[in-house]
C-alpha cells in the first residue's frame, strides 16, 4: 500500500471567531479580510480558516488531516501542492514515524523548523494516523498505547460576552453544566486583568478553575504583578503571559510564581520544546495538534512526562477534523491535565461531518470509530474550499 494522492484544502468558513468578543474589524489590511484586534498586536481573520488535507492510498483507503492555519491557509495549501505532498506520494501510509522524518528534513538544513512547513507536515501526519486506524480497525489512541480515558475532561475557552456581569454569569454557568473550568483572554491593563479575574472567580466559586491567557501581550514585570495576584487567588494557570520567544522570561516567572506557567501553542516540534524544559520555563506544556502532528505531539509529551510535566492540548480555530486528532492524542496521554474546548466554534466547525462531535455535561467524548473516528461531509468541506489542489503521480492540478 502507498500514498496515491494528496488534496489540499483552503477552508474558510463564515465564522468570526471574536477574540475580544466584539463584532466588527478593526484595523482591516487593505485587500484582505485580516485585521488587528484593539487589545493585542495580533492578526486575526473574520472567518474560521484551516488547511484540510485528504489522503488517499492505491487500496482506496483515506485519511484526513488538518494544519491549524487562522491566517492564510493558501499557503500551507502550496506548501503541500509544491513540496510536502510530492515528497509524499509513493511512500507506505502506515509508516508515520518514517514519513515524518521524510518530509521534516526536506527543509531544515535551511532553517525551515517550524511555522507553515510543519504545518504542512503536520496535516499529512495527521491523515496517515487517520488511514492507519482505519487499516487496523481501530481508533487512532488505540494505536498510542491505548486509551486511558473515554471522556475528556474540559474547560471553556474564553468569555466573550460583552459586560463583566455577562461573563461572570456565563461563566457560573458552564461549571455548573459540568466543565471543568473557564480561561479568560484579558488584553487590558493589569490592574483591570485582575480586577476581572477576581470577579469571575468569585462567580465560579468552588465549582470549577479559572485559568488566564494573556497572548503574549505583556512584560515580565507587568506578569510578575498580575501573577503574585493569581497566586493569592489560587488560578489554575497562567498562560502565554510574556514574548513567544522569551525563554528567560518565562523562566523567571516559573521561579518566581506558583502559579503555574503554561505554554506551548507556537511551538512545533520536540526539538522546539527541549530547551523550555530544560531551564524550566513552563509549568504545563500545551502542544497544538494541527501545529505539532500526532506524530510530534507525542514525541512532545513523552519529553513532557519525563519532566514530570502535565499535558493541556490546545485548540484554537480549528475544524472538527483537528478537533478529533486533539481527542484522540489527549485520550492516549498518561500526563493529560485537561481538554481546552472552544464552545463557540463547536457548532460552526462541527457542521462538517455527517455525524458531529460530541460534548455532554462538559465531558468531551472520544470517538470510537476507526482512525480519527468521524466522517467528513465532503461537499459541505468543498463548497466552503477558497482553494483546492490535487497532488498524484502525474504532478499537481489546481481544481478550484
Amino acid at each position: 500500500m502507498h500514498i496515491a494522492q494528496i488534496e489540499a484544502l483552503a477552508f474558510k468558513t463564515d465564522y468570526h471567531y471574536q477574540i475580544g468578543g466584539h463584532t466588527e474589524t478593526p484595523n482591516r489590511f487593505p485587500g484582505t479580510d485580516y485585521y488587528l484586534e484593539p487589545q493585542w498586536p495580533h492578526a486575526y481573520s473574520p472567518k474560521a480558516e484551516a488547511c484540510i488535507v485528504k489522503v488517499t492510498t492505491d487500496t482506496g483507503l483515506i485519511g484526513w488531516g488538518e494544519a491549524s492555519a487562522p491566517l492564510v491557509p493558501e499557503t500551507t495549501c502550496s506548501l503541500i501542492a509544491n513540496l510536502v505532498g510530492p515528497a509524499a506520494l509513493g511512500q507506505d501510509p502506515l509508516a508515520t514515524e518514517a514519513v515524518y522524518q521524510r518530509l521534516y528534513h526536506l527543509m531544515d538544513v535551511r532553517g525551515h523548523t517550524s511555522s507553515f512547513m510543519i504545518d504542512a507536515i503536520a496535516a499529512i501526519d495527521i491523515a496517515l494516523w487517520d488511514i492507519k486506524g482505519k487499516y487496523y480497525q481501530a481508533p487512532v489512541c488505540d494505536l498510542l498505547g491505548g486509551p486511558l480515558r473515554a471522556e475528556l475532561p474540559s474547560y471553556v475557552s474564553g468569555l466573550r460576552q460583552s459586560s463583566l456581569d455577562e461573563r461572570c454569569r456565563a461563566a457560573e454557568e458552564k461549571v455548573s453544566e459540568g466543565f471543568a473550568g473557564v480561561k479568560m483572554f484579558i488584553g487590558k491593563s493589569v490592574g483591570d486583568v485582575a480586577d476581572e479575574f477576581r470577579a469571575v472567580s468569585e462567580a465560579v466559586g468552588d465549582n470549577g478553575f479559572v485559568a488566564v491567557d494573556l497572548i503574549h501581550k505583556y512584560s515580565v514585570p507587568e506578569a510578575l504583578r498580575l501573577g503574585r495576584t493569581l497566586d493569592e487567588l489560587q488560578a489554575a494557570w497562567l498562560e502565554a503571559p510574556v514574548a513567544p520567544d522569551d525563554v528567560a522570561g518565562h523562566a523567571e516567572l516559573v521561579r518566581r510564581l506558583r502559579t503555574p506557567v503554561a505554554i506551548g501553542e507556537h511551538l512545533r516540534t520536540v526539538q522546539q520544546f527541549k530547551p523550555w524544559f530544560e531551564r524550566d520555563a513552563l509549568g504545563i506544556a500545551q502542544p497544538d495538534v494541527p501545529r505539532t502532528g500526532i506524530t510530534g505531539a507525542k514525541k512532545i509529551a513523552e519529553l513532557a512526562a519525563a519532566h514530570q510535566r502535565q499535558v493541556g492540548l490546545h485548540i484554537g480555530v480549528f475544524t472538527a477534523i483537528g478537533m478529533a486528532a486533539t481527542w484522540q492524542t489527549a485520550a492516549a496521554l498518561p500526563n493529560f491535565l485537561v481538554q481546552e474546548h472552544q464552545l463557540d466554534l463547536f457548532g460552526p466547525v462541527n457542521k462538517i461531518l455527517k455525524s458531529p462531535l460530541e460534548e455532554r455535561n462538559g465531558l468531551l467524548q472520544v470517538p470510537t470509530g476507526p482512525g480519527l473516528g468521524v466522517e467528513v461531509d465532503e461537499p459541505v468541506v468543498l463548497e466552503e474550499t477558497v482553494e483546492y489542489w490535487v497532488i498524484d503521480e502525474n504532478g499537481k492540478r489546481r481544481e478550484k
